[in-house]
């Protein structure tokens, strides 16, 4: 089984990195408006233009022993996790998220947290289905 994240759920995460730049750079704006300006919008290019690109190529594969998960596009991770190390999965909606059927999922292991953001929901329920296999991990 493959799920990949839709470009659409990429860029809400993307756009709440922007937004948290902005609030940043909000007590800026008034005593140094040319810079923070210019910092404003080579973070904005970063989130839209790095980012979200980025997320939008994350891939979960699930084979018969592990799990694989695969991000970036000109220095793609792959990280791989034996189903048998697996403590159990999450999933969380925003508002946004809901409108748009995405949501960010979290996977617990023995040695590790990892967070799927954007991902759609139906394929979140669906993996959480498999891997939990009726409330029992496999």
């Amino acid at each position: 089984m493959e799920f990949s994240v839709p470009r659409h759920g990429a860029a809400i995460v993307s756009g709440w990195c922007a937004a948290l730049g902005a609030m940043l750079c909000l007590p800026f704006w008034k005593n140094f408006f040319t810079p923070t300006l210019a910092v404003f919008l080579l973070w904005l290019a970063a989130c839209f233009g790095v980012l979200a690109p980025r997320l939008a190529s994350s891939c979960v594969r699930v084979g018969g022993n592990h799990l694989t998960l695969r991000r970036g596009l000109l220095f793609p991770v792959t990280r791989r996790i034996p189903l048998r190390v697996l403590a159990g999965c999450h999933i969380v909606q925003t508002p946004l998220q809901r409108m748009t059927g995405t949501c960010l999922f979290f996977l617990y292991s023995s040695g590790c947290t990892t967070l799927v953001p954007g991902m759609r929901k139906a394929d979140a329920e669906c993996l959480s289905a498999k891997l939990t296999h009726g409330g029992k991990l496999l």
